[in-house]
């Protein structure tokens, strides 16, 4: 396999010397966002404790799931048993009331917890109950679960900057969403908006903060599962004859290590923050074009490629193509379509003015997809051709 970067030890960074959370509560830990968080959390030496809300499954002890987690995201297998002696694990589900914790799980996050950062959610484009019950319900029972939390000093929710709906064309900025009145194409990004606005309705009470990542890429873990989570839908473009897409549609793609680096710092900035929202963004100098996504991915794969078609020139005569040529079940599978067709570039003035010179670096996405295509389709993105780019 192809070496990827090193994590970055964020204890390092001047900015965590003054970390002010002791305990900490997080949900997600075994997803992509929130495992990454819990490998930066251990390397900061303040914490104490970082208790994992996990939902039981079978076969599967909770600690098990997040000691495999923090292997993916980078811990050396040596260091595990000293990190862990840090993890607790809740047992729970964000869709039920009060997150189905024990009374004494409950009670002690109640009189424990000075930060809590709540990951967990669904992302899914297809499944409705579930982004209902997790995105929607799951936020209403946070807000259960930490009244009368008397220690609590900040609450982090990831939303997502995909929140604002259909805006095409445009740069969004912070205080443009949630709105009830604009239009989604998912139910993901629809109750991602609702879940936020249940917390700005409870606002002034709550020690708020969301910070909302846009398209996120997992190019620091060597995990095809991950890499599959959006790539799959570009090696499925790549072998259609054309897709209706527009060549210079913007799409803002950060990478995992940007988003967990961004959300430490902030974090770790405690009550001196400007701001209680951040887009956790490329903005409009790192967001790259369709075209160029898909030229890099085609030439990844030695794929001649899809013509891109502009979607006001998109006829039945296109589909009955693809139809003809038995591809019609890859073209229904294109669920990001509506997406990469927005053209939606995500302002992130604020996050570079509130890091300044603590900002992360941010690598432009078609500098490492081509080596993420490997490591989810070996057998179809080869070594030979990612050398042919450079690689």
């Amino acid at each position: 396999m192809i070496p990827m970067s090193e994590p970055v030890t964020e204890h390092a960074h001047n900015i965590l010397a003054g970390w002010p959370y002791r305990r900490v509560f997080l949900t997600g830990a075994t997803g992509l966002i929130g495992g990454q968080i819990l490998h930066d959390l251990l390397e900061v030496p303040q914490i104490e404790t970082v208790t994992c809300l996990v939902r039981p499954v079978k076969d599967k002890a909770g600690l098990e799931r997040l000691s495999q987690r923090l292997i993916k995201a980078g811990l050396k297998e040596g260091k595990l048993k000293k990190v862990m002696s840090r993890v607790r694990v809740a047992e729970g589900e964000i869709t039920e009331k009060l997150w189905g914790m024990t009374e004494g799980d409950l009670d002690q996050l109640r009189k424990e917890t000075d930060l809590l950062i709540h990951c967990a959610a669904s992302t899914s484009f297809v499944d409705v109950a579930s982004c209902e019950a997790a995105n929607v319900d799951g936020t209403r029972n946070l807000l259960g679960v930490i009244d009368q939390a008397k220690c609590l000093k900040r609450l982090v929710h990831f939303s997502t900057a995909t929140l604002c709906g259909y805006l095409p064309n445009r740069i969004i900025t912070e205080d443009e969403s949630p709105n009830p009145n604009h239009k989604h194409v998912v139910a993901y990004t629809r109750t991602k908006a609702e879940a936020e606005r249940i917390l700005w309705e409870q606002a002034q009470d709550l020690p708020l903060l969301v910070l909302r990542p846009s398209i996120v890429m997992a190019n620091s873990l060597d995990d095809p599962k991950y890499a599959r989570l959006f790539l799959w839908s570009l090696l499925i473009m790549a072998q259609l004859p054309f897709i209706p897409v527009k060549r210079d549609s913007k799409l803002d793609i950060v990478t995992l290590d940007f988003v967990v680096k961004s959300t430490m710092r902030l974090i770790a900035r405690g009550d001196k923050l400007a701001h209680n929202c951040y887009h956790l963004t490329a903005g409009a100098e790192a967001s790259v074009t369709a075209g160029d996504v898909c030229e890099v991915c085609c030439k990844a794969a030695r794929l001649e490629g899809p013509t891109l078609i502009p979607p006001d020139k998109w006829h039945k005569e296109h589909e009955q193509t693809i139809e003809e040529q038995g591809l019609g079940s890859l073209y229904e599978a294109l669920l990001y379509l509506p997406f990469i067709n927005l053209n939606l570039v995500y302002d992130k003035s604020r996050l570079t003015n509130e890091l300044g010179k603590d900002l992360p670096e941010l690598l432009r996405a078609t500098g490492y997809l081509p080596r993420m295509l490997h490591i989810m389709s070996p057998d179809v993105v080869t070594l030979e051709g990612l050398q042919a780019l450079g690689m």
